[in-house]
């Protein structure tokens, strides 16, 4: 069943044509609790994703697959940039199914919870590959069917202050095999989290969802 959930995983971008994702962030440490979002919009070539920052102010990513544009709210600044391809090779045939990038499907932000959630591959590689996996149940998140597995202290290499009550629970989209959640936690307390919230698959999305609206005082960074 885990090699199964890995081949899922693997080819989730694939299995959907347009897509709105929503991702609630929940974080839990020592100052207390803190929570932010994420909002992601794909219909390749074009890509949006705004992030909600628990302590105010949001930022825009945004690409029509040869540019990509930014703001954000807490500086007023914007930018643009063509979009840097992807190294070569991350696709080709001789890699192991889970450690590919399906570089023809459209850039996405190269760190982040939209593109983990969207391309689970190199989460599977790089965290659960190392942990010791639990079986493999059926629950729901946010109106799907999901495939929810427990991985205990998912370490490849010791590091000072882990600790061995260290897990994750993940949650992909039966369906599609998307990620729908990542739940982190230190015995029984839940530290952080990310979870969707809403999620819409080969729905229509407007043009005008992909213009970025800027305030007339935006300062251009480059």
């Amino acid at each position: 069943m885990e090699r199964d959930l890995r081949r899922l995983a693997a080819g989730a971008e694939r299995r959907f044509r347009t897509l709105r994702l929503r991702i609630e962030e929940r974080t839990v440490t020592a100052a207390g609790e803190s929570r932010g979002s994420v909002e992601l919009l794909i219909d390749r070539p074009h890509a949006r994703v705004t992030t909600a920052h628990s302590q105010g102010g949001y930022d825009v990513w945004l690409t029509d697959g040869t540019s990509v544009r930014g703001y954000n709210a807490v500086t007023n600044t914007t930018t643009r940039r063509p979009h840097r391809a992807a190294p070569t090779g991350l696709d080709d045939s001789g890699l192991p199914q889970s450690s590919r990038v399906p570089t023809d499907l459209g850039p996405l932000p190269g760190k982040g919870w939209a593109t983990t959630f969207v391309r689970p591959g190199s989460f599977c590689s790089s965290v659960l590959s190392g942990a010791v996996l639990g079986a493999v149940h059926e629950t729901n998140l946010a109106g799907r069917v999901a495939l929810a597995i427990e991985a205990a202290a998912p370490r490849a290499v010791g590091l000072d202050g882990d600790r061995a009550d260290f897990r994750f629970r993940v949650s992909f989209d039966r369906l599609t095999g998307l990620l729908l959640g990542i739940e982190e936690f230190r015995g029984a307390h839940l530290v952080r989290s990310a979870l969707c919230t809403a999620f819409e698959a080969d729905a229509s999305i407007p043009a005008s969802a992909f213009e970025l609206q800027l305030p007339p005082d935006a300062v251009t960074l480059y």
